[in-house]
């Protein structure tokens, strides 16, 4: 499926390795998230599938699956794991509605879904995207002290 870049407000660009590893981390109420399709048929397909609820179970109740579009017109040299996938809910879709059953009935919840699929996700990855930009900050400024200190040493060496 084609999608427009023109529908994303704001998203997240990320390699398949690191969603799988954001992915595997994610718990909420029992639910997990997984990547349900394999990242092999991506480039034809144009999409991951992502699962959420328990992996284990067949049962098509209480588990989402949504679509991911896939970046990449070819598969990267370096394999499956550095495809690239744009996670905006604008631009991702469910492959079938969540089914739930309660009070003795199954119905959707169309509201609901994508929150539960979407916003922890949003959350790991910023809480990724911050651990990452505060590591390479401290790592910019630990090297720029440890330079401040040589030039010291040298500049008091040589005065």
């Amino acid at each position: 499926m084609d999608f427009s870049l023109d529908e994303i407000d704001l998203g997240f660009v990320v390699n398949l390795e690191t969603l799988r590893e954001v992915l595997k981390s994610m718990s909420v109420n029992g639910r997990k998230w997984w990547i349900a399709s394999d990242p092999g048929d991506a480039i034809e397909t144009h999409t991951v599938t992502i699962g959420h609820g328990d992996p284990g179970c067949d049962d098509r109740l209480n588990t989402l699956y949504y679509r991911v579009p896939v970046f990449n017109e070819e598969m990267p040299m370096a394999g499956t794991e550095k495809i690239v996938l744009m996670f905006d809910s604008s631009i991702v879709w469910a492959e079938q509605a969540g089914l739930y059953f309660e009070g003795g009935r199954v119905f959707e919840d169309s509201l609901a879904d994508p929150q539960s699929f979407f916003d922890p996700i949003q959350r790991a990855l910023l809480a990724k995207l911050l651990f990452i930009t505060a590591r390479t900050e401290t790592e910019r400024y630990v090297d720029r002290e440890g330079r401040n200190n040589r030039e010291e040493k040298r500049n008091h060496a040589s005065g």
